[in-house]
């Protein structure tokens, strides 16, 4: 019975020998594996880091080699065409500026100009400028017309404005200038005006006046006339002809520049109630003669002065009619240009109607030499 128990018990301790024996070497060959593996792992992990710095190195070279070649000439282009932009911006700004400078400077001028054409006239350059005119037509030249002036001094007249109406009645030019002078040749009877520093305007086109001034010419003209009326204007050179000898060959019919003055003034007077669709006026004759004028000038203006017709005839008469109660203009011997258009006046005459006018205001305005129809 011992025999077999001790027999059991050395059966048991070697099969319990052999489970650690064969355990023992299961786990020293997992130990095994599980170093195996952590060595493959560390391993890996190292070559991770040197992969990932050699990167990083590889990056920072990158970085800190120059740029080719292509790539700054296209930086170079880059940037000069954003220079060039900011410097056409600047340009453009800076035009605007000046741009709007000027505006306002050419704003703040016609204000001043606006504030100065609204200031009345002065008195005494109203009254030069009535005289200088009144001399014109009186002289026959009826279709120049003042509009303004703002100041007289030793000068001549100073920012003056003017209607010139060309000789042929067909065209004006407007004159504005900052000073104008009258000059004025007695020998030969030539009266100029001449105007500095502005501009004039025919036909809608500006044109500068020149340095030395631009000229408007009246001639033959009386320049006692002038001299005796505008002498702080009038600047006379010269020496008037001698008076005509007893012997000259002088028309009989002919008057002399104050007799017809005088027969102007009362023409004027006369036609100014004419009532006709023109303004006419008598700008110019040479003689008197049976009642009648004789080598007549006859201009028709609108209300702005403008030249509509123009008549030269070798006589004219105020002709009226009691038993009807009309008054006309006879005109003889001569031609009529209105509208472009040139007619004859043979000697049978051409009549002007003057509807306003009767029979005794005619008689009494021309001091009763008017012709009876």
């Amino acid at each position: 019975m011992r025999r077999w128990l001790t027999y059991c018990s050395l059966l048991a301790a070697v099969a319990l020998l052999a489970f650690f024996v064969v355990e023992t070497r299961r786990l020293a060959e997992l130990a095994g594996r599980f170093e195996a593996d952590a060595r493959q792992a560390r391993r890996e992990a190292a070559q991770a880091r040197a992969a990932a710095d050699a990167a990083d190195a590889a990056a920072a070279a990158r970085a800190a080699e120059p740029a080719p070649a292509e790539d700054a000439g296209t930086i170079a282009r880059l940037e000069a065409e954003v220079a060039a932009s900011q410097a056409q911006l600047q340009a453009m700004s800076d035009t605007l500026k000046a741009r709007a400078e000027e505006m306002e400077r050419a704003a703040e001028a016609a204000k001043q100009r606006a504030k100065k054409s609204l200031a009345p006239m002065p008195e005494g350059v109203r009254t030069c400028l009535r005289t200088l005119q009144g001399c014109l037509r009186i002289e026959g030249f009826a279709g120049d017309r003042f509009l303004s002036a703002r100041l007289l001094d030793d000068e001549g007249l100073h920012e003056v404005e003017m209607l010139h109406s060309h000789a042929d009645g067909l065209g004006t030019t407007f004159v504005h200038a900052a000073r104008m002078v009258a000059e004025l040749d007695r020998g030969t009877g030539r009266f100029v005006l001449r105007f500095f520093e502005g501009q004039r305007s025919t036909d809608g086109e500006l044109t500068p006046l020149p340095e030395e001034g631009w000229p408007i010419v009246f001639e033959p003209v009386d320049g006692r006339l002038f001299e005796e009326r505008l002498p702080f204007l009038v600047r006379a050179v010269g020496a008037y002809a001698p008076e005509p000898t007893p012997g000259h060959q002088r028309a009989k019919t002919d008057v002399d520049a104050s007799t017809q003055r005088q027969w102007l003034d009362r023409f004027d007077q006369l036609l100014a109630q004419a009532g006709t669709k023109e303004l006419l006026r008598v700008t110019r004759f040479r003689g008197m003669q049976d009642g009648c004028f004789l080598t007549v000038e006859l201009v028709g203006t609108d209300k702005m002065f403008r030249v509509l017709s123009t008549a030269y005839c070798a006589q004219l008469g105020v002709e009226v009619d009691r038993q009807a109660g009309v008054v006309s203009l006879l005109l003889k011997d001569g031609v009529l240009h209105r509208g472009g258009v040139e007619s004859t006046i043979t000697g049978e005459g051409y009549r002007m109607l003057l509807p306003d006018v009767t029979p005794k205001q005619a008689t009494d305005a021309m001091f009763g030499m008017v012709v009876t129809k």
